[in-house]
C-alpha cells in the first residue's frame, strides 16, 4: 500500500465522480455522404440522462408525433458513458442517429469527422435564441449544435452548516479566492463538516473560470492552450495550501468522496459545507440533502481582469449529416427548442431554456431548485464577459488528464510545477497544439 494513500482506495476511483460525467474522447471514423433525399419520415433520436429525463422526453416525442403525421421516431435513451460508447460505434459504422444530444467537449470532434450536419441547412426558428448562446455551437462559420439551455458554475453552500460554525455568509460580489480559502478553513476549524470537499478542483471547466478571470482561457480560438504556466501553478498551489490548512480533506478522503458519486458527496450528505457545481445540478443535490442550499458567485469575479463565469450550454441538439430526412429532423429540433409542449415538460432540466421567450414563460412553473438557478443566472448575466471558444478536437480527454494530475498532486507524488507541466504536455498532445 502506498504510504501516501493509507485508505487503500484506488486513485482511479476518482474517475467515477458525478461532477465530471465524461467519457474518453471518441475515436471516430469519417462518415459517408449527406443524407436527406426525399425523406422517409423515420428518425432515430438519441439522448443521455436519468430516468426522469427519459420519461419526460418520451412524452415530448409523443407530443411531437401526434402533431406531425408521417414522422415516426425511434427513441434511444442512455446513461452518459454508455451513450458515447454507443455513439462512437454508430458513427463509425455510418449509422448515426438522426437527431442527438451533444456535449461541448465533443462537438468539434464529431463535426471535424464530418458526422454533423450544419444546421443552417434546416428550417429551425432561432429568433428567440441570443447570439452569444448560438455562438457556443458555432465554429468555422457554421452551426453544429444549438444549445438546449444554459447553466453556470456556482458555489453551493449549506447555510445551516455555516450558521452552526458560527460564521456569516461572505459577500460574493466582492470576495477573492483568498477570502474563499479563509472562509472554508474557518468552516472546517469551527464546525463539524469540512469547508470544501475539493472534488471540483480537478474540473477543467472550473479552472477555466479561474484562468478567464486573469484574461486567459483554457483554449484559444485557434485550438491552442490559452493559459500560462504561472496561472495553473497558482491554481494548484491554492489546492495544496487549502489541503494543508484543513479547508479541504486529506487526499484519501477526497478519493472516497469521488468514489461515492454526486448523491453521496459531502455536500449532499451534510459532511461538507461548500462545493462548486453547475446550476442545473442543484435539485439532485438538494433532494438528497433534504434542505435548501444557497448559491454564491465563484470567488474572484470582481477582483480579476474580467469575470470568469459564463453561461455554458448545458448540452446541444445536433443532427447527423447522414440523416435520412433533413426536413423531419429540422422539425424535431425546432419542436424541442420552441414548442410549449416541449418546454412545459423539459423546464430547466437541460439548462435554463435557450429560447428566451420560453424561458420567461416557464419561470413561474419552475420547481424551487430550478428557480434558484434561474435567479442566479439572471443576477450574473449582466456582469458576464463573452464565453470561451468551442473546445478543440481532442479536448474530450481534458477531464481525465486534469483528474490524473490532480491525483498525483494531492498525494504529494508531484510538485505544483510538475503537475502543471504534466497537464500542459498531455493536453497539448491530445489537441495537437504547437
Amino acid at each position: 500500500m502506498n504510504a501516501t494513500n493509507p485508505s487503500g482506495v484506488s486513485r482511479r476511483t476518482l474517475a467515477k465522480a458525478g461532477i465530471f460525467g465524461a467519457a474518453a474522447a471518441p475515436l471516430l471514423a469519417a462518415c459517408g455522404e449527406d443524407g436527406g433525399g426525399d425523406g422517409d419520415g423515420e428518425l432515430d433520436f438519441w439522448w443521455w440522462g436519468s430516468d426522469p429525463r427519459h420519461e419526460y422526453t418520451q412524452k415530448i416525442v409523443d407530443a411531437f408525433t401526434a402533431k406531425n403525421d408521417g414522422i415516426t421516431i425511434k427513441p434511444s435513451p442512455n446513461e452518459f458513458d454508455a451513450y458515447w460508447d454507443a455513439l462512437n460505434v454508430s458513427v463509425s459504422g455510418n449509422n448515426a442517429p438522426d437527431v442527438l444530444q451533444q456535449d461541448d467537449r465533443y462537438l468539434r470532434d464529431y463535426a471535424d469527422k464530418n458526422a454533423l450536419l450544419p444546421l443552417e441547412e434546416l428550417d429551425i426558428d432561432l429568433s428567440n435564441i441570443e447570439e452569444n448562446t448560438l455562438k457556443t455551437g458555432q465554429f468555422d462559420g457554421k452551426t453544429y449544435g444549438i444549445a438546449t439551455g444554459v447553466n453556470s458554475f456556482a458555489l453551493l453552500v449549506n447555510p445551516a452548516l455555516v450558521e452552526a460554525a458560527g460564521l456569516t455568509m461572505p459577500d460574493d460580489t466582492t470576495w477573492s479566492w483568498a477570502d474563499f480559502a479563509q472562509f472554508t478553513t474557518d468552516l472546517s476549524a469551527q464546525g463539524d463538516a469540512v469547508g470544501n470537499s475539493a472534488i471540483s478542483f480537478s474540473n477543467e471547466s472550473l479552472f477555466n473560470v479561474f484562468a478567464r478571470q486573469k484574461g486567459e482561457s483554457l483554449y484559444t480560438d485557434d485550438g491552442q492552450l490559452g493559459f500560462t504556466e504561472a496561472t495553473m501553478n497558482e491554481w494548484w498551489q491554492m489546492v495544496v495550501d487549502m489541503r494543508d490548512a484543513g479547508a479541504i480533506p486529506e487526499a484519501s478522503k477526497i478519493v472516497e468522496a469521488f468514489a461515492a458519486g454526486q448523491d453521496q458527496a459531502p455536500l449532499a450528505t451534510a459532511t461538507g459545507v461548500t462545493e462548486f457545481y453547475w446550476t442545473n445540478q442543484i435539485g439532485a443535490i438538494q433532494s438528497v440533502l433534504g434542505s435548501d442550499l444557497l448559491l454564491l458567485r465563484v470567488p474572484g469575479e470582481s477582483t480579476g481582469v474580467q469575470p470568469g463565469l459564463y453561461l455554458k450550454s448545458a448540452m446541444f441538439w445536433s443532427v447527423s449529416r447522414t440523416t435520412s430526412d433533413k426536413a423531419a429532423a429540422g422539425k424535431l429540433v425546432d419542436f424541442l427548442l420552441n414548442s410549449d409542449e416541449s418546454l412545459d415538460l423539459m423546464l430547466g432540466d437541460r439548462g435554463l431554456p435557450s429560447n428566451t421567450a420560453q424561458r420567461e414563460r416557464i419561470l413561474p412553473s419552475l420547481p424551487a431548485d430550478q428557480k434558484l438557478g434561474a435567479d442566479f443566472i439572471a443576477a450574473i448575466t449582466p456582469e458576464l464577459a463573452e464565453g470561451p471558444p468551442v473546445p478543440p478536437v481532442g479536448s474530450g480527454v481534458a477531464a481525465d488528464i486534469m483528474l490524473g494530475v490532480f491525483e498525483t498532486l494531492i498525494f504529494d507524488d508531484t510538485t505544483v510545477e510538475e503537475t502543471t507541466a504534466a497537464f500542459m504536455e498531455q493536453l497539448s498532445a491530445a489537441i495537437g497544439a504547437a
